[in-house]
């Protein structure tokens, strides 16, 4: 029978909120913080999945609510497995760890098909907010990955240290852990920084679609500016013989269109159309 702290018991029917490690005489309490989907319907929509982790000489002992995919996916990996046995328990644990941050990865390697996905719509449809409304919830997801996955970068360096490896009951510790810790958290960071380059590309799109408007406006002006100046000149308060002949209305339409045209074609030749 393995006899737990009376504290020990109590912490584990508590639900965690971040990872950590309490070592005891004879064995250790390891707090992970697994990250998934809330369901395959609903994979923008992360929950956090909190598993105690007690282990001593050859037990470990799990706790944890509801289902946990690492524990599906490690049980899958391990069927059939004839050399399971042989593992102490600091592999055992290990390797439950490893699996949590598997979970990470595969979140990682899904927000970057989403972000990928964001870009070809930021480039195809610039206009209105669909494309900030998708970098927002990414972006308050990549957070909440962050600050779940941190956490266990106190509780693995811990593992780690010398003292560990007092622990014979245990095994020897694994310092390989903390370097994919490592990797996984610069796999969230590279997300944040895949997501900047998305909010750069809508803005530049944007910015893009204002200058073609403001160039249609701008030669709007220009090919109106004549026609304008000449009609406030033909409209001048003055007495000029060029006005008795009503016929002569249809020479300044005429050049007001002549103008026009020339300014439309200019334009064709620079490339401005």
């Amino acid at each position: 029978m393995v006899g737990l702290e009376s504290d020990l018991v109590a912490r584990l029917a508590d639900s965690p909120v971040r990872a950590d490690l309490t070592s005891y005489p004879d064995h250790i309490h390891l707090i992970l913080v697994a990250m998934e989907p809330e369901s395959e319907d609903a994979i923008d929509r992360l929950v956090r999945r909190p598993i105690d982790v007690v282990a001593g000489r050859n037990w470990v002992v799990t706790v944890h609510d509801g289902h946990v995919r690492a524990f599906t996916r490690f049980d899958a990996t391990t069927e059939g497995e004839t050399t399971l046995g042989a593992l102490d328990a600091a592999g055992f644990l290990a390797a439950i760890a490893d699996e949590v941050l598997a979970d990470y990865l595969e979140l990682v390697e899904a927000m970057e098909r989403e972000i990928d996905a964001l870009d070809e719509r930021a480039l195809r449809h610039p206009r209105g907010s669909e494309v900030l409304v998708g970098i927002v919830g990414l972006r308050r997801r990549i957070g909440f990955i962050r600050r779940s996955l941190a956490p266990h970068r106190i509780a693995f360096a811990a593992l780690a240290r010398p003292e560990m490896e007092l622990h014979d009951e245990l095994g020897k510790p694994w310092p390989a852990l903390t370097d994919r810790l490592e990797r996984a958290l610069e796999a969230v960071e590279n997300l944040r920084d895949l997501l900047l380059g998305t909010f750069d590309i809508h803005m530049g799109r944007a910015a893009q679609d204002t200058n073609e408007v403001m160039k249609v406006l701008t030669l709007l002006s220009a090919v109106l500016l004549p026609a304008v100046v000449l009609a406030g000149v033909m409209g001048m308060n003055f007495q000029v013989s060029f006005f008795d002949d009503p016929g002569n209305f249809w020479i300044v339409i005429a050049v007001m269109v002549i103008l026009a045209t020339g300014i439309l074609l200019g334009a064709r030749r620079r490339g401005w159309l």
